[in-house]
């Protein structure tokens, strides 16, 4: 099975990133393919006191939201994690809860791929040195990843999503 798992768009965290408007536009994009393809949509939400809650744009796309005060969202998640064995990665900030995350996940069995345009941190040094990092994932182009998950033209929602990516 496979999940999707959005670490902490928030609304005062996600507007200070490096790339925030792209992040969003593609964050919003990358959710709409899942959801076309009946993914199940996890996210999580860092303090929500200080930094608000998910962004309104992502939360028709979001099918359950998890509260959590550990950078790394796994002890928050783990529980919804039965049955996934590839789990899709997009969030902010790269270089703390989406590394820890990644980390925990991959330290407990799951394949994890990040989409490259959907992760971010305020500083692009540290995304980088995020990937740097993390030796047993992948990372990949929002449209790598949704041809994969479609494998075929003849996909029920081939025309769709190709819509979507152009």
């Amino acid at each position: 099975m496979n999940l999707v798992l959005v670490i902490d768009i928030q609304e005062k965290l996600a507007p200070v990133m490096s790339d925030a408007e792209e992040l969003v536009a593609n964050s919003l994009k990358f959710l709409q393919i899942a959801k076309e393809l009946g993914l199940r949509v996890i996210a999580t939400e860092q303090y929500t006191k200080g930094l608000g809650e998910t962004l309104k744009s992502l939360d028709s796309f979001i099918d359950e939201k998890f509260q959590k005060m550990e950078f790394s969202a796994y002890n928050a998640i783990k529980d919804e994690l039965k049955g996934a064995q590839n789990i899709y990665i997009i969030g902010i900030e790269a270089h703390i809860c989406v590394y820890q995350t990644t980390l925990d996940l991959i330290k407990n069995g799951y394949n994890v791929t990040l989409i490259d345009e959907c992760i971010s941190s305020r500083d692009p040094k540290n995304k980088t040195l995020a990937y740097a990092n993390l030796k047993d994932v992948k990372v990949k182009p929002l449209e790598m990843v949704a041809f994969e998950l479609l494998q075929t033209a003849q996909h029920p929602s081939f025309k769709a999503i190709s819509k979507l990516i152009k």
